[in-house]
């Protein structure tokens, strides 16, 4: 197994998040990224660094929208223009529901076209952060497709959230999927197992209309936590997609019992579709500690899954998402790749 690591997976992230009313420093802060590989590092993982791609990321174009992607590139320097501007970008307006053409174009109703909530500020190094991690899932995606039987992705910011023409959640680009998108052009057929404790919507609605990728994603249930508005067992696709995303939502408090009772038939649907590769979206917090998360996993539980993700027997793409509870990341990234390593096919 070799681990690639976006360069700026430990940079400083200076923004800020509103949580539940509160502007607070943002959840994603520098130390997750020094904490993960540490422990990539104490499995003897094979870790490289990724530069730039001499091809770029064809893959953003096939996910974002082109306006999308301008925009993010664009944002903070349009932003700052103002002699009162803030340093980071931050909606105050969400006219998404019922205007669905913003006909203004200052950097304010920008925001709130394409930034979804309180907790994905954009400052000034922000495009730099997310593309290089966007460089490197893809770049891992990659490596799968060039033979490696697995490969661990060490991504930051997240991914998940993120849609196709919005950020959410501190996801501006959606790594996961455009790991899945680079393997499902080469591969036809792709699962997506996520395991962070929230729900990836912005995964699901990529490929909500496609049979090409199953999504299938193990999390807290959104009626009680993040994203809230998307989650639900009664979301499985639509079109070509119907029947090609599979929710399963879970108690807060859940321990490992009753996470095995949805893991095991998530492990079941994705042998069911026989996919080429499976990347999983993974995310420690679910961990009993994390402050943003409510499930109860605890650091040996994260062998057990690690294991039967291993007796799936297929070529395993890992792409970094959630994890806050930064003094334990070490060591449930140590469980889940011990599990793993310990029962993958060599």
């Amino acid at each position: 197994m070799k681990a690639l690591l976006s360069p700026l997976h430990d940079a400083e992230w200076t923004g800020n998040a509103l949580v539940r009313g509160i502007l607070k420093p943002h959840h994603d802060a520098r130390g997750r990224g020094r904490e993960i590989e540490a422990a990539l590092r104490d499995v003897g993982l094979d870790c490289q660094t990724v530069g730039p791609l001499a091809q770029g990321i064809p893959e953003l174009t096939q996910i974002h929208t082109p306006d999308y992607l301008a925009y993010l590139q664009s944002a903070w320097a349009e932003w700052r223009k103002a002699p009162d501007a803030s340093f980071e970008v931050r909606p105050n307006i969400w006219p998404n529901r019922h205007y669905t053409e913003m006909r203004a174009t200052t950097p304010v109703a920008m925001a709130g076209r394409y930034l979804a909530d309180g907790a994905t500020p954009i400052v000034e190094d922000t495009w730099r952060n997310v593309y290089a991690s966007a460089e490197t899932a893809v770049a891992a995606a990659q490596a799968v497709l060039d033979g490696s039987s697995s490969v661990y992705a060490l991504v930051r910011p997240s991914g998940h959230h993120a849609m196709t023409d919005m950020g959410m959640g501190g996801c501006l680009l959606a790594n996961t999927a455009l790991a899945a998108q680079r393997l499902a052009g080469q591969w036809g057929r792709v699962a997506i197992l996520d395991i962070d404790v929230h729900h990836g919507n912005g995964t699901q609605q990529i490929f909500y209309g496609r049979d090409d990728v199953l999504t299938v994603s193990i999390h807290g249930d959104p009626a009680s936590i993040y994203p809230f508005c998307s989650g639900y067992g009664d979301e499985t696709g639509t079109g070509a997609g119907e029947g090609y995303n599979l929710n399963l939502p879970l108690a807060a408090g859940t321990e490992l019992s009753g996470y095995l009772k949805a893991f095991e038939p998530a492990l079941e649907r994705v042998e069911q579709f026989k996919p080429r590769a499976l990347v999983v979206a993974t995310g420690y917090d679910t961990f009993r500690g994390d402050a943003f998360g409510n499930l109860s996993l605890d650091t040996p539980d994260y062998a057990q899954l690690g294991k039967r993700i291993a007796q799936l027997g297929l070529p395993t793409l890992f792409v970094q998402e959630g994890g806050y509870a930064i003094d334990a990341l070490r060591a449930n990234t140590r469980s889940m790749l011990e599990g793993y390593l310990g029962h993958a096919r060599r």
